[in-house]
């Protein structure tokens, strides 16, 4: 591999990066929206396993929809994300912004095909790694909602009237169900917690080592 090749993938990977320090568009109208792009991408690529999984995909297509949910917004590295309301006015050539992204580097059209395959949207893992997109959206504003955010609740309650309904699969359904009936601190809570009290309520007041 040389240099020019090794200096592609760099750059690649410092796009990446850029990723991380990126908020979502929605804090224009949220406010303070806690999310970057990259850790909407990181969470959406765990979700589209999940699901995967769910729908009774095989672990090497799991395996796909993790890589396409992590890949899927790379490209706004270079164009930024583009906001629910922005995009009834503005069109953003994505497809020249990622083949100039991975331009000169081997693998790159492999990062490009599974780009292709989420906005065509025709796949069965396309479609799951959509809805795992939406999830994502949708427990950032639950999570937003359970810290006090009135508009966050607005858009929760708003998007079971609009993204619940246009889902694909019925596991992402259930998944969104049961969250409109939990809390953010359930998972720990329904394990450490039986009637709002402390199971091991000696660990709680730290007289156990």
């Amino acid at each position: 591999m040389t240099k020019s090749e090794i200096t592609k993938i760099f750059h690649l990977i410092q796009q990446s990066g850029l990723l991380m320090l990126m908020p979502r568009s929605h804090q224009y109208h949220l406010g303070n929206a806690f999310d970057t792009v990259a850790s909407h991408s990181y969470q959406c690529s765990v979700i589209a396993y999940v699901l995967s999984q769910m729908e009774g995909l095989s672990h090497k297509d799991g395996l796909k929809c993790v890589s396409m949910a992590l890949f899927h917004d790379l490209v706004e590295a270079r164009t930024g994300e583009i906001g629910f309301i922005a995009k009834h006015y503005v069109k953003i050539d994505e497809n020249k912004a990622l083949t100039k992204q991975v331009e000169g580097i081997k693998f790159g059209q492999n990062i490009k095909s599974l780009f292709d395959e989420y906005e065509r949207q025709e796949t069965r893992i396309a479609k799951i790694v959509k809805d795992a997109d939406s999830l994502t959206q949708i427990y950032t504003e639950w999570v937003m909602m359970w810290q006090g955010h009135k508009l966050a609740q607005k858009w929760f309650e708003s998007d079971f009237n609009d993204r619940v309904p246009a889902m694909n699969t019925a596991s992402a359904k259930k998944i969104v169900y049961l969250m409109k009936e939990s809390n953010p601190n359930e998972w720990w809570w329904s394990e450490l917690m039986e009637n709002d009290a402390a199971i091991d309520k000696d660990r709680l007041l730290g007289m156990k080592k």
